[in-house]
């Protein structure tokens, strides 16, 4: 589970890859859990509450809990869909969604389904990966709202362009001209998240990725993440993650899976 200091959390279930040859309808089900749904193949009838969607080749569908999901079709073509649960209490604005930029959440869908069938399977990474998702949601959700969330678009992507500077949210304030109250303000009620968190967990999931697929050391890795000194770095993973950088490597060293 990836937690934030404001009680907000994040954390993976479980992931698979539906295929069907032959006649196949969705099954009726409430869940605990969220649930996205990207079809690869076929047309995925599905209705939520009594309210009907056909999702087609690069669709994607959120499902919420607690709500009642049943197929209202029967298919007979071949159909195959990705489908990831997770448990969050963050904002998820975005409902359903088709475009050509889908192409990201299909390869971290991919990555996911690599890692959760990895006989060393780490919790820790598959959340990591987990949250990857959640927030590539949350950019195509901005995208497609781009006339009240380009400034969050473009903070999401100057963050990714910048997160091994060690930025701080005055930074990210100073660069669009804004002060860092108004700054953070605006995220939090864009993205569903406080500045300060999204930067954490962006770091944290980055130095994850550099213990699990490099051989950087400890010292290196915090080099590479913008820290003047390792045991600032040490301080900080061990601080969100209860576990030091070098026994998570330890730990996990064998469940990173290349997504080539």
């Amino acid at each position: 589970m990836i937690q934030f200091e404001n009680g907000k959390y994040f954390s993976y279930d479980m992931v698979g890859e539906f295929h069907s040859l032959g006649e196949w309808i969705h099954p009726k089900r409430s869940i605990k859990s969220f649930e996205v749904i990207l079809v690869l193949e076929g047309t995925v009838y599905i209705s939520e509450e009594n309210q009907e969607y056909a999702l087609q080749k690069n669709q994607l569908l959120v499902l919420e809990p607690f709500k009642e999901h049943y197929g209202y079709k029967t298919v007979s073509e071949p159909t195959a869909f990705y489908w990831f649960h997770f448990f969050t209490n963050l904002e998820i604005p975005l409902k359903s969604y088709s475009g050509t930029d889908i192409y990201e959440i299909k390869q971290l869908l991919k990555k996911l389904l690599h890692i959760s069938n990895t006989p060393t399977y780490s919790p820790s990474a598959a959340d990591s990966a987990g949250y990857l998702i959640f927030e590539e949601l949350n950019r195509l959700y901005a995208k497609g709202n781009a006339s009240n969330q380009a400034l969050a678009v473009q903070i999401t992507e100057y963050i990714r362009n910048n997160i091994k500077s060690n930025i701080r949210v005055s930074d990210i304030a100073e660069h669009f001209g804004y002060n860092s109250d108004y700054i953070g303000k605006y995220f939090r009620e864009n993205c569903g998240i406080r500045l300060k968190y999204y930067l954490a967990a962006q770091k944290l999931m980055l130095a994850k990725d550099l213990l699990l697929s490099t051989n950087m050391s400890v010292k290196q890795i915090s080099k590479e993440l913008g820290y003047s000194e390792e045991n600032l770095f040490i301080k900080f993973f061990t601080y969100h993650e209860k576990i030091s950088p070098a026994a998570f490597k330890a730990k996990y060293c064998n469940t990173h899976i290349n997504n080539k």
